[in-house]
């Protein structure tokens, strides 16, 4: 049996105007994704370079994480952090240049709210490590932050694990 549709003109408008919007909202979600991931990889940047002005430019004063720094509890602030970035800058060793590299990001945008999930990897020397990552990032309103439209509000990492040495 044959089968035709045949549709009004005034339903081939409503159809193209809905295509034309779905078409815009996904323009607009691979515009968060790319936001999104570069601002993750300027977080990550930040963090290997002990750059903090940066690094507190791109969370919020209340971010929580789970990490293994924090041996199983929920740390809540970026005080915690600090302490880290203060820590390394005191060192009178001269940092060693470390590259990060996300491993498969894949990224998720649900309203002001985007989750990115990824491996991070660290090359330090001739070792490596590994761990895996998922930050929470939550939409500015306009004009908040000249650095970027998306601040970090929560993160989970995993114990570092060694690749390769």
């Amino acid at each position: 049996a044959n089968v035709s549709f045949v549709s009004s003109p005034a339903a081939g408008a409503a159809q193209q105007q809905q295509a034309s919007a779905q078409a815009q909202k996904e323009l607009a979600k691979d515009a968060d994704v790319r936001d999104i991931e570069i601002a993750n990889a300027r977080l990550l940047d930040a963090i290997a370079s002990g750059d903090y002005l940066t690094y507190s430019c791109l969370v919020s004063d209340d971010l929580t994480c789970f990490e293994p720094e924090g041996c199983g509890h929920l740390v809540q602030g970026i005080d915690f952090h600090k302490y880290y970035f203060d820590l390394a800058r005191a060192d009178d060793a001269a940092p060693r240049k470390k590259n990060t590299t996300m491993v498969d990001p894949h990224t998720r945008v649900v309203g002001d709210v985007a989750i990115v999930a990824y491996v991070r990897l660290v090359q330090d020397g001739f070792r490596t490590t590994r761990c895996e990552e998922t930050r929470v990032w939550r939409r500015m309103p306009a004009g908040d932050s000249a650095l970027s439209k998306w601040q970090l509000v929560h993160f989970h990492r995993s114990a570092p694990a060694n690749g390769h040495n």
